[in-house]
């Protein structure tokens, strides 16, 4: 039997969770098959944390993750804390919500197109990491395509990877958008063992868009991307899956940017019923 656990990220339901709340958000979460949840993208108020802990408790789905900004990268201090300026306040509310890791999400803003903003993005990823972790916190970074632009040969995430201290950061691979850096899932999370207790599960689909006339230019933009329910798309999730369980994982969150218009449960549902046709019905 394995350890790891399959979760979902909130990102995948965050307008259901903006509207409805925690209560009405996990009882669904729950009824789809799923008892982990990543924090994503919301405003950690007061009172979303009690009503958080309160619904948590109530459905027996248990929050593993939140979120966190660091020089956030559209240029504005996004949803939930802010790593330098809230520090404080992240530890106490983690504390209150028994989780032990801590993402940061996005790319820092100081790292596009420069060598020199990776290089002290991961010495701050350092010093960040060693306090929480002297919390009882595990710091993790979590990627998407942007971080794999090169500098003299080598990409941002590789800069990120050999300059953090292992002890101190860890990385949740999200395996579609290392993909779509053109880049190999599965030799990413074997290169990160042990450092990726998380670990993204999200589908990459081909689809050609919908319009009247197709032209030339879908050679030049990502028009046909799309991201998929796990088994719908063209990743080998089953592979994936047995490397994240061999490589340390403990969690594995399932995520959807977009569901194209359909209900985001139906999404999930459908992920959760393809990878346990998979054969990973213990990871539920």
């Amino acid at each position: 039997m394995s350890k790891a656990k399959i979760a979902l990220n909130m990102s995948m339901v965050k307008f259901i969770m903006w509207e409805k709340g925690p209560d009405y958000t996990f009882d669904l979460v729950k009824k789809s098959g799923v008892s982990y949840f990543e924090l994503s993208q919301v405003d950690m108020t007061d009172d979303f944390i009690k009503a958080t802990i309160d619904a948590s408790e109530k459905h027996g789905v248990k929050v593993i993750a939140s979120s966190v900004n660091y020089d956030p990268l559209f240029g504005q201090k996004g949803k939930g804390f802010d790593l330098v300026d809230d520090l404080d306040k992240l530890i106490e509310v983690n504390h209150k919500l028994g989780v032990k890791y801590v993402r940061d999400s996005l790319m820092p803003r100081s790292c596009v197109h420069s060598e020199e903003g990776f290089h002290k993005a991961a010495e701050a990823l350092n010093h960040y990491g060693k306090i929480l972790k002297s919390e009882g916190i595990n710091l993790y970074y979590h990627n998407h395509h942007f971080e794999f632009e090169r500098f003299n040969g080598k990409t941002g995430f590789e800069i990120l990877v050999e300059e953090t201290d292992p002890e101190l950061v860890g990385f949740e691979p999200d395996v579609h958008w290392i993909q779509r850096a053109g880049e190999d899932p599965i030799k990413w999370i074997k290169r990160l063992k042990d450092r990726e207790d998380l670990v993204h599960l999200k589908d990459y689909r081909i689809y050609l868009p919908d319009v009247n006339e197709l032209s030339p230019d879908l050679f030049h933009h990502e028009a046909c991307i799309q991201f998929a329910e796990i088994g719908e798309g063209n990743l080998d999730m089953k592979s994936i899956i047995e490397t994240s369980i061999e490589c340390g994982a403990k969690y594995l969150p399932v995520e959807q940017d977009s569901c194209y218009g359909k209900d985001p449960f139906d999404c999930l549902k459908v992920s959760v019923n393809n990878i346990k046709k998979m054969g990973f019905e213990d990871l539920f």
